[in-house]
């Protein structure tokens, strides 16, 4: 059995609880960072019954850590209620069924290859050491983080296939492109149908028809964009859409 903050595997046990008879309650989405994928992203804005841009605009800011890293996507916590996330109420989280990957692991944070920890200590979060009994696979499960997980894949490929070239003005467009096609899918949709993309990048019309129609299909369909970006035809096509 696991005890508070050990390190374990995915086959061990751990006991985790969580409600709102549990003193913490909500405590821990307070004062974090909660970063968000670009499925996390889908997820939200569909359930607010918004356009990607609006979410990201009202809900969330760009980290980067150097001029030659890929921009992440964080929640905004509102700094005049402690730091809380917006989406938190006194009854708990009010985007529940659509909360994001980490919140959904939490407390079971990856450390490396097959080993887990907690993301809070016991003195912090009164639900590790209570409740049944999980392992790693049986909670990732349960909460519906398994198809967040499967959705991730892809993305992680891009850093790996995707270069920057060093200069400033090419680099500057690869982040743009990767930012729209991966987390502001409502303007992705724009820039492939609102212009000649279609027929520059060769795209099926059974294919035109999904992306068109699902935003899961367009943002699977935009991390193999990605991956393959062609630097050239993607700068015709942001220019073309700019000069209308």
């Amino acid at each position: 059995m696991v005890t508070n903050n050990n390190y374990f595997r995915a086959g061990d046990k751990f006991k985790f609880t969580c409600h709102d008879g549990l003193q913490c309650f909500n405590s821990c989405c307070r004062d974090i960072s909660i970063f968000l994928t670009p499925y996390d992203v889908l997820r939200l804005k569909n359930r607010l019954k918004m356009s990607s841009r609006e979410f990201l605009n009202r809900y969330t800011r760009v980290w980067e850590t150097s001029s030659m890293a890929f921009p992440m996507v964080i929640i905004n916590m509102r700094a005049e209620e402690d730091k809380r996330c917006p989406f938190i109420t006194e009854r708990g989280c009010s985007v529940y069924p659509d909360r994001p990957w980490s919140c959904r692991m939490a407390p079971v944070d990856i450390k490396g290859k097959d080993l887990f920890g907690f993301c809070f200590d016991k003195t912090c979060c009164h639900g590790i050491g209570e409740g049944r009994e999980w392992t790693v696979e049986e909670w990732v499960k349960n909460q519906g983080a398994d198809i967040y997980q499967k959705m991730d894949e892809k993305f992680k490929e891009i850093p790996l296939k995707l270069e920057f070239t060093g200069f400033t003005t090419i680099d500057k467009h690869i982040k743009e492109m990767f930012f729209m096609a991966s987390y502001d899918l409502d303007r992705f949709r724009e820039y492939i149908f609102k212009s000649s993309f279609l027929k520059k990048f060769a795209v099926p019309t059974e294919l035109a028809e999904k992306i068109k129609a699902d935003d899961v299909e367009l943002m699977k369909f935009g991390f193999h964009w990605l991956v393959n970006l062609d630097i050239r035809k993607s700068m015709e096509i942001r220019d073309e859409i700019a000069g209308r």
